[in-house]
């Protein structure tokens, strides 16, 4: 489904952008723009012929690596969206990563303590996790622990191969912004994982034997909580790559996101349909790889291929 996904999405992407109220000539051309002006303008860039006919020739030209020039600098916009794909994939990897770190433990324990005082806690901390604005956090990171502390800048992206120091101190605030949020999500849907494996009968049979509760995680119930986390950890790595647009701008990080918001601001629809397609082929690969990763974790699907 990959393939069918990627070309449902492209369609759509491109239906949406061309559809959006606004001028591209205008924002190119300026507002004193002359209707002649606008015509030749869209006349060059084939904005005068039908949508679908405007797809074919994107599609045609994207298959071959072509995403397009920007219409405000006349810069081929597929090099600048290769340039910028590491940075946002960085922020985004350790925010998952850090939200990775917090959802397993704290979502093991509650479900091991179910209806317990400590369930209770965990449960609430996710509730608050999840319903923060990651935007009102990241602010209130920046006022503390920039403006206030000065332990870390208050923007800007130093490359790692330049100052690898600068890079991850450059990149904490903004992952904790995003990962935390996250995490909110992810410790319930462990939670519920190591819910429904507790009561299942081989759990049962190993605390007859009298397994005890780290035993019981590690042997018998992780194995088969993390395969439903992993397909919704794919879905929410996606909303991270997602919600980089905001998170970027705040940290003035020039990755994906800021890109896609520059595209929108300036109506350049090169630069904002390259940006959007490749959050979408992100996404894709990222589902992708929590499809085969739970076929060859499933202890079902193990024992299929020893055999």
């Amino acid at each position: 489904m990959f393939i069918p996904t990627l070309i449902t999405a492209s369609i759509i992407l491109f239906i949406a952008i061309n559809v959006v109220p606004g001028s591209a000539a205008r924002a190119v051309l300026g507002l004193q723009a002359t209707p002649q002006a606008i015509k030749r303008f869209e006349h060059k860039h084939g904005l005068d012929r039908p949508l679908y006919v405007q797809y074919v020739d994107w599609a045609g030209k994207a298959v071959k690596g072509d995403l397009g020039t920007s219409f405000q600098n006349s810069v081929a916009v597929g090099p600048e969206v290769l340039k910028r794909i590491p940075i946002t994939l960085q922020l985004a990897g350790t925010a998952f990563l850090l939200a990775l770190l917090i959802a397993i433990p704290l979502g093991s324990l509650a479900g091991l303590r179910h209806q317990k005082r400590a369930d209770g806690l965990i449960t609430t901390i996710a509730t608050l996790f999840g319903s923060t604005p990651n935007f009102w956090l990241a602010t209130l990171l920046v006022y503390f622990f920039s403006l206030k502390l000065g332990w870390f800048p208050t923007g800007g992206f130093t490359p790692f191969r330049e100052d690898p120091i600068e890079n991850i101190k450059g990149m904490i605030l903004p992952a904790i912004s995003l990962g935390i949020v996250s995490s909110g999500l992810l410790i319930r849907i462990m939670r519920a994982s190591v819910i429904e494996s507790m009561e299942s009968n081989y759990v049962e049979t190993a605390k007859a034997k009298g397994a005890g509760d780290v035993r019981l995680l590690t042997h018998h119930i992780f194995r088969n909580s993390i395969i439903p986390f992993l397909t919704v950890g794919a879905v929410e790595f996606g909303f991270l790559v997602g919600s980089v647009v905001i998170i970027e701008d705040v940290f003035r990080i020039p990755g994906i996101g800021s890109l896609v918001l520059v595209g929108i601001i300036n109506r350049d629809y090169p630069v904002l349909l390259a940006a959007s397609m490749a959050v979408t082929v992100i996404v894709l690969v990222v589902n992708l790889m929590a499809d085969l990763c739970s076929q060859l974790i499933d202890p079902r699907q193990v024992r299929t291929m020893e055999r």
